[in-house]
């Protein structure tokens, strides 16, 4: 009978999806317990271990309930360890005596702030978050940010997007306040309590500050200084937006989402100002309060230990944003942009949860270069020379003899000239010497084949040259103006993880050229600027592995069909496998 078929089939599904509500919640509430347990007040006052490595896996996963959330945060962040303000009471008397240029602006945009993380629970009369305990926690959140900022010799700016990312935060301060208000209606927040909580929460945002936003809390919001001559050398504070941040988060587009980077460039009016305070925000710019204090509480306890300079972070954060409205901003004219990227929004902690586990992957993947670039630049902590078009790549990134599981393999294009070609190359290579690549058909003809080699996920293709691709001496017989061309049109025909070897072929170790193909009739070229004594060590050691090979009547096998035998260094070892 169909009818009692389908009921079956409804009422098994409905069982296990209880089943399923069922395991969740028990998770959730032994999770909570662990947590409870960790918090509790130990004999000395207070639990010194760190936290349960089960735990801090739920905590990404799971998360944590509103009423421990508080404590929660100031153990992770060590805010109970820090100078409170009342041991500091003549110093903070001193700096909110000082005058803070921009604070109209900075009280309008923490009242913009609170009202748009509380607004939808805020009432008058009766249940719910009372009018007046959201005008203390703004004052609160006024007092905060002054102090920080004279602390710290800055002038308030919109674009330093402190009062988005501070929203958040005074949840967390409402809970500890002793606010049920927000969950159950009933209760207030008194100022007196909020008061009582202002030392933790100033602590507590340059705790979080400290992780997430280096160059803020080194007084260097829009990087380095610049240095100008007039009358003397004098340092010049930067102007907002961070110049050089904004260079390598292009960089980081073109690498992840090459098309998205190319329309997004072409934006009119540009959209520096606005990313810029996106990244600043920490994405709160973008976010609703409850999913940006989750996103905040994900970057700051749960980055896996795979993912390199975690500094680097929230700059990948925001071009996974970027990625998740692809087809709209795709879809958009130049003139329309802005409003479009305006409009991208994480409304709830599930959808922050989720742009987090994709921005791990993401970064995971990096090249190592590129993320340290990133994380320098988000850092300010020293001058930032400019970047090329697209990521540079490290030899051992080339090199699929070193290939590790979880990173892209590479496919190089090698635009050297014949004879540098034949003296050493990659196994993975498909060579363009410079009088074919001066022709555009050719060029197309071989981003068609990688095309083909590249979609089916994990390769990517690196370009390899002589020296310094910026450099004419480094492109003999290309002009770094035409590896730049051949670049672009790598870009346009969307090769996502596109790379370039830094310093190109001569900037490999010995090490790594003794790793690649030779042709038969060539010698290996071991030669690189600076390396003549270990030039002679290398040739010295192939001498004798060739004598020690002859008196033992071996032979040279070919372990390629590709008509080349691998080269031989001190590296290799003697009589060792290359």
């Amino acid at each position: 009978d169909p009818l009692r078929l389908d009921a079956a089939r409804r009422q098994s599904g409905e069982q296990a999806d209880a089943a399923i509500e069922a395991a969740v919640l028990e998770a959730d509430a032994a999770h909570q317990q662990q947590l409870a347990a960790w918090l509790a007040p130990g004999a000395d006052g207070g639990s010194v271990e760190p936290l349960p490595p089960q735990a801090q896996r739920a905590l990404a996963s799971v998360g944590v309930s509103p009423p421990v959330r508080w404590a929660l945060w100031k153990r992770l962040l060590q805010v109970e360890s820090m100078v409170p303000l009342a041991a500091e009471a003549a110093k903070v008397r001193m700096l909110l005596a000082t005058p803070l240029r921009g604070v109209a602006d900075l009280v309008a945009d923490v009242h913009t702030a609170v009202e748009a993380a509380f607004g939808p629970c805020v009432v008058g009369d009766g249940d719910g978050f009372p009018a007046e305990a959201a005008s203390a926690l703004e004052e609160e959140g006024v007092a905060v940010l002054q102090l920080l900022l004279k602390s710290l010799s800055l002038s308030y700016s919109p674009e330093l997007g402190l009062a988005p990312l501070l929203a958040p935060l005074l949840l967390l301060v409402a809970h500890g306040a002793g606010s049920a208000a927000l969950e159950a209606g009933g209760g207030s927040v008194t100022r007196e309590a909020l008061r009582g909580q202002r030392s933790d929460l100033f602590n507590c945002v340059c705790a979080c500050l400290g992780r997430l936003s280096p160059a803020l809390m080194a007084g260097k919001p829009w990087g380095m200084p610049v240095t100008a001559t007039v009358q003397g050398q004098v340092h010049v504070p930067a102007q907002p937006p961070n110049q050089a941040l904004l260079l390598w988060l292009w960089v980081l587009l073109r690498y992840l989402q090459p098309a998205l980077a190319l329309h997004l460039q072409a934006a009119e009016p540009p959209l520096s100002v606005r990313l810029g305070r996106a990244l600043t925000s920490l994405l709160g710019t973008h976010t609703d309060a409850a999913a940006h204090l989750r996103l905040i509480e994900l970057c700051l306890f749960s980055i896996p230990a795979e993912v390199a300079f975690p500094r680097a972070h929230t700059p990948v954060l925001l071009v996974c944003l970027l990625a998740r409205g692809k087809e709209s901003l795709l879809a958009m004219p130049p003139d329309s942009l802005l409003p479009a990227f305006t409009q991208l929004r994480l409304s709830t902690p599930r959808e922050a949860q989720l742009l987090h586990e994709e921005a791990c992957a993401a970064h995971a993947s990096l090249p190592h270069g590129l993320a340290a670039a990133v994380a320098d630049a988000w850092a300010a902590d020293q001058p930032m020379p400019p970047p090329y078009s697209v990521a540079w790549l490290q030899g051992d990134e080339l090199d699929p003899s070193l290939h590790t599981p979880g990173r892209l393999r590479r496919w190089v294009v090698d635009l050297r000239p014949e004879a540098e070609h034949k003296r050493g190359c990659f196994a993975l290579t498909r060579h363009l010497p410079p009088a074919e690549a001066k022709r555009p058909e050719v060029r197309e003809a071989v981003r068609a084949e990688l095309r083909e080699i590249c979609d089916g996920g994990g390769v990517a293709p690196a370009l390899l040259t002589s020296g310094d691709p910026r450099t004419d001496k480094g492109t003999p017989g290309l002009g770094a103006q035409l590896v730049r061309e051949i670049v672009d049109e790598f870009l346009a025909d969307g090769f996502a993880n596109l790379g370039v070897l830094q310093g190109g072929f001569h900037a490999l170790s010995l090490e790594q050229r003794s790793a690649m193909l030779v042709s038969d009739d060539v010698a290996p070229d071991f030669s690189s600027p600076g390396q003549t004594d270990r030039l002679a060590g290398a040739k010295a050691a192939a001498e004798r592995a060739k004598a020690e090979a002859a008196k033992a009547g071996e032979k040279l096998t070919r372990v390629f069909s590709f008509g080349r035998k691998p080269a031989r260094s001190k590296a290799a070892g003697e009589g060792g496998t290359p």
